[in-house]
Formats: C-alpha cells, structure tokens, sequence
C-alpha cells in the first residue's frame, strides 16, 4: 500500500469522494430513467411480453434500489474515501516496523 504524504492526504479524499459521488449520481439517474419508462409505458410497442406482464414489479424493485442508493450514498461515498484497514493475520499497519 503506498502511503500518501500528510499535505496531499485532503485533496486525494475530496477528489475520489466527488468521483463517487459522480458515479453514484449516474446511477441513480439510469435507474431513474429506466423506472420512469416503465412506469409511464414509454416505447411500449416495443417491449416483449414478459416485460409488459411483470411491468409493475420491476418498477418497484427499481425504485426500491434507488432509494435505497440514495439513502446510503453517504455511508458508500465515506467507506470508499476513507477506507480503514481490516485487522486479521497479519502485521498491525499502526505498529513500527520490526527488526
């Protein structure tokens, strides 16, 4: 793991944090999008019939990702810029080197 010099250590959070929160919003737009024509039948001449039978179903199972993307989108944005180490086997990284 290479360590990030104290000075740089902000901007490097802040910049994979707004990257992540760039993503998360792509996301939420595409599963937006997607559950926004199905719940207003856009291009229903084309769907095959399995996806015009189970229509209401996909649409809630869409909407329940996207609300519950949007409610952890802190928790995700904060682990991936901010990540801590595992403990487990294995040499402790807060520990002075041996030998």
């Amino acid at each position: 793991m290479s360590r990030i010099p104290t000075l740089h250590k902000e901007n490097y959070k802040k910049r994979i944090a707004r990257a992540t929160r760039r993503m998360l919003i792509a996301w939420i737009a595409v599963l937006s999008v997607l559950a926004a024509a199905l719940l207003f039948k856009v291009g229903q001449e084309y769907w095959p019939l399995w996806l015009m039978q189970s229509r209401s179903p996909i649409a809630g199972i869409l909407l329940f990702i996207i609300v519950l993307s949007a409610l952890l989108s802190p928790i995700i944005i904060e682990f991936d810029s901010d990540p801590r180490p595992l403990s487990g086997p294995g040499r402790d990284p807060r520990l002075p080197p041996m030998g």
